[in-house]
């Protein structure tokens, strides 16, 4: 009792209060601050280290010193009857009362405001690595990217060439079901950036990755080209190639079955081979191919001009011809020609293409999807889409056009599986995930719809997705990041019938009835909003408004149906209404109608050819 007296007085007990309140403090904020300043586990352990080792000393000090008001003095120097001992006392309990005041507005902090923000990282990152681990479990032993191969050629002009080696391995590659392959216009992204494969590689959530250059001088050929584990960035195979400019097929095949020997794949047919032509009239289509990639009017012109030379002097390149939908497209686009007339042209093309090679699997698919377009009902666009996937089931874009129908249609769910094999083979091609976005949203699965948003937005930049970011928002109650997404999506675009919906619907949950009031007016005033008008109308609850608006627009299949009215968020309360299912059977997406048509059962699953015997439609 006597130590303990004596500790009292010479105030040891009030300094080490003091010491393990300030200690606790510096290590919570130590525990918040060192990821923002990149600090390490060991330093920060370090520092704990001394903070526990300081302890003794401390009380070693106040044992033999005293705080005075003259400063630090030996504990025997010290009038202990003095006032001034007694004004260094309440000191010491007014530090320990504030630092004890500070830990716990410091405590409430992180408990109600940091660790929610540290739960929503933390839950963002373990998402990740599932979505990582997921990928590696399915496909990560056999993904792989092509990254466009470098020029090496003495004057540099060979970019068409290299360009063209990197996309024929690439659609060889692509042909094997086994293996998971990056699409052109994702691995070519990274044209001309200096970024580590093993950054490449993650952003295109593959394995594996080859690179390689050409040396063309004359007829003279080198191709050098690697493969790298990206995850344990090892070399697993290079070789270089030299030979004369007419060998460039078998080249391409070479690497082709390497790459495909590398990853062990037992492939169920023949591997998959270039046809040979003409070397000359090769390079020309090569550099065709080049000009349409800049996608601009005079690209698109010039690559008229070098297919024509090209086919006289090879006509019978089935490739060639059929790159002649992207010259049809380009005068579309750029010079105004009547679709029908592309259309026409188009049919013509890919017929001769199948003069050539019968079996041409890509000119079959082109006339089913002529046939698609073509198509006036969900029944036949149906039957359309899947005779093109018995064609060629593993075509990213008819995978990705599955799921835009079956979520046009009200059926989201199944158009998920899709946009996901989309996504994983064209990581990088916005269109994809934008289509996964809506199916989310259209599926009330928000959280995961934002997520899409967010990769959206990444890749698109801008306000790409921004609107629908803020109806996902409005769907899960957070209406201060709905309001900003929204008005910042409406000053973009003030004079648009989708702003003014948006902040009819956000400022309604906001309770603000002038701005409202205000907004709807402009949206019954606009020509082209009745979409819009419908949903707003039916978010406010004036169903027989939206009714009225919707029984006036409502069209045939195809076309005001395909924002996917029977399961879009903002009919929600009118989903069970006679009205709106007799509108949906007008459309032809009612319950019944869905479940009654055969077409949409045999819709293959991604990737794969359907089970059935299929007809051209």
């Amino acid at each position: 009792m006597a130590l303990i007296a004596e500790l009292k007085r010479r105030n040891v007990l009030r300094v080490g209060a003091a010491y393990v309140a300030l200690a606790w403090l510096v290590v919570q904020v130590l525990d918040t601050l060192a990821p923002l300043f990149g600090l390490s586990e060991a330093v920060a352990r370090l520092i704990v280290i001394f903070m526990a080792i300081g302890f003794v000393p401390v009380l070693v000090v106040s044992w033999l010193f005293e705080l005075t008001p003259e400063g630090f003095r030996r504990e025997q120097d010290v009038d202990h009857a003095a006032p001034a001992r007694r004004i260094a006392a309440r000191r010491l309990d007014r530090i320990i009362i504030v630092l004890l005041a500070i830990a716990v507005v410091y405590f409430a902090i992180d408990k109600f405001v940091l660790d929610p923000a540290r739960d929503v990282e933390l839950a963002e990152q373990a998402a990740e690595q599932a979505r990582d681990e997921a990928l590696l479990g399915s496909f990560g032993e056999r993904s792989v990217a092509v990254l466009p191969f470098l020029d090496l050629s003495p004057d540099g002009d060979q970019a068409y060439f290299s360009d063209g080696v990197s996309e024929e391995i690439i659609n060889l590659l692509s042909t094997i079901q086994e293996i998971r392959v990056i699409s052109r216009s994702s691995a070519f992204a990274f044209k001309g950036q200096s970024l580590p494969l093993s950054d490449i590689a993650r952003r295109l959530d593959v394995r594996y990755v080859m690179e390689g250059s050409v040396r063309r001088a004359g007829d003279r050929l080198r191709i050098m080209a690697q493969m790298i584990d990206a995850r344990t960035d090892t070399q697993l195979w290079s070789e270089t190639f030299d030979r004369e400019f007419g060998d460039i097929f078998a080249i391409q095949d070479e690497i082709a079955a390497k790459v495909v020997d590398r990853l062990a794949v037992e492939l169920a047919g023949d591997m998959p081979s270039s046809r040979a032509v003409d070397p000359e009239a090769y390079a020309l289509y090569l550099q065709a191919r080049a000009q349409l990639n800049l996608q601009t009017r005079s690209g698109g012109d010039e690559a008229e001009r070098l297919l024509e030379q090209s086919l006289a002097i090879d006509d019978q390149h089935a490739a060639a011809w059929l790159l002649y939908w992207d010259v049809y497209g380009a005068k579309v686009y750029f010079h105004g020609w009547p679709i029908s007339e592309a259309v026409a042209k188009a049919r013509a093309v890919t017929e001769k293409a199948l003069e050539i090679e019968p079996g041409n699997v890509r000119a079959k698919a082109y006339l089913a999807r002529l046939r698609y377009e073509a198509m006036t009902t969900w029944e036949g666009e149906a039957q359309a889409l899947a005779y093109a996937m018995s064609l060629d089931p593993l075509n990213i874009e008819f995978n990705a056009q599955v799921g835009f129908f079956l979520r046009s249609i009200g059926l989201a769910e199944r158009a998920l599986p899709y946009f996901e094999y989309a996504t994983q083979r064209d990581p990088l091609t916005a269109g994809h995930w934008r289509g996964t976005m809506l199916a989310m949203l259209n599926a009330g699965r928000y959280e995961e719809a934002l997520a899409a948003n967010a990769r959206l937005r990444e890749i698109a930049g801008g306000v790409g997705g921004l609107w629908y970011r803020g109806i996902m928002y409005l769907m899960l109650d957070d209406l201060d990041n709905a309001r900003a997404c929204i008005e910042e999506w409406a000053e973009g675009s003030p004079n648009s019938p989708v702003g003014w919906a948006g902040l009819v619907l956000v400022h309604d949950a906001l309770g603000n009835d002038v701005i409202v009031a205000e907004n709807l007016a402009k949206l019954e005033q606009a020509e082209n909003g009745a979409e819009f008008l419908a949903g707003a109308y039916a978010w406010l609850g004036r169903h027989e408004e939206a009714l009225d608006v919707l029984d006036a627009h409502i069209s045939p299949p195809r076309e005001f149906g395909r924002i996917g009215m029977r399961e879009d968020p903002l009919y929600r309360d009118l989903r069970g209404h006679p009205r709106f299912q007799a509108l949906l059977r007008k459309q032809g997406t009612a319950e019944e109608q869905i479940a009654e048509a055969p077409e949409h059962d045999y819709l293959p699953r991604p990737g794969l050819p359907p089970t059935v015997p299929l007809e051209q439609p």
